[in-house]
């Protein structure tokens, strides 16, 4: 019995390590990161399909504490951001790394890992259906 369930186990073991890997590592740039404002200076579409909706992506500008300008895009799109050219957004960067800011919102942040984190749940959901 376990035997057939071997494979599929060693696939959500996988995702699960995947997926704390990559948790750990956002948790280490959270506590060294840099917090500041940056300004969204542009909004461009990409959509998927040949109609208009689709998600936007923001392109924002933020200075670091050296007085360096670094312009940074949104890691995940939005329907949502479509309006928001001129307004402020937060943004975390690393000192040594300030080209690697991110937008400070749950699609930017925590988008990836939420992914990750349903895919391997749905799976396990799957799996314990089965048994």
């Amino acid at each position: 019995m376990i035997e057939k369930y071997f494979p599929f186990m060693l696939l959500v073991s996988v995702f699960a390590l995947f997926n704390l890997f990559i948790f750990t590592k956002k948790i280490l740039f959270i506590e060294r990161a840099i917090l500041t404002t940056g300004i969204v200076k542009s909004v461009a579409s990409g959509s998927l399909s040949n109609n208009n909706e689709g998600a936007y992506y923001q392109g924002v500008e933020f200075e670091t504490e050296q007085g360096k300008k670094i312009s940074i895009s949104s890691l995940m799109g939005s329907s949502g951001d479509k309006d928001s050219k001129g307004s402020t957004v937060e943004v975390l960067y690393l000192s040594d790394e300030p080209e690697n800011g991110v937008i400070k919102d749950f699609k930017n942040m925590w988008g990836f890992e939420a992914i990750i984190f349903l895919i391997g749940s749905i799976a396990l959901l799957v799996y314990f259906n089965e048994i």
